[in-house]
């Protein structure tokens, strides 16, 4: 899985993120067997991602692996790649074609759909981020998206 993108200007007010899902998420005790969430590249804070959260489920009793925030490193465009080779024993997640982090537990063996999503921090809660105006022209913009075949 692979995805081009260039971030928004105020990472603080909204949260764009690169991942897989299950539709089947938590529906066994086996993660392995009823599908993760799986982050490839979550961007919360300017000039820093993060990426490799493994998540079986929802709730506290649902194990997290892999999550590691990183800086980013500039580019002369602004554009960034970032992905994960998924196989049968582990995920390996890239940013700008330099691994970043690997998981070896609790890896996927259903199928899964791909989400790119932009949404504004703090709306789940009782404190959104107060959105005004000023925000109305910032943008998280993709390039491509692409999904391999691993054999």
């Amino acid at each position: 899985y692979e995805c081009r993108c260039k971030f928004q200007r105020e990472p603080n007010v909204m949260w764009s993120a690169f991942w897989t899902q299950s539709p089947s998420i938590g529906m066994t005790y086996d993660p392995s067997w009823s599908g993760v969430e799986s982050d490839i590249m979550e961007y919360f804070k300017l000039g820093k991602a993060s990426t490799g959260n493994i998540m079986g489920g929802y709730g506290d009793s649902f194990r997290q692996e892999g999550r590691v925030g990183y800086d980013l490193k500039e580019t002369p465009d602004g554009w960034h790649t970032f992905g994960m080779l998924w196989t049968p024993d582990e995920y390996v997640f890239y940013c700008d074609n330099e691994i970043v982090s690997r998981v070896t537990e609790t890896v996927s063996q259903v199928p899964q759909f791909v989400l790119l999503t932009t949404e504004v921090q703090g709306w789940r809660s009782s404190k959104p981020y107060p959105v005004g105006e000023k925000f109305v022209d910032d943008y998280f913009t993709c390039d491509y998206v692409r999904v391999f075949d691993y054999e």
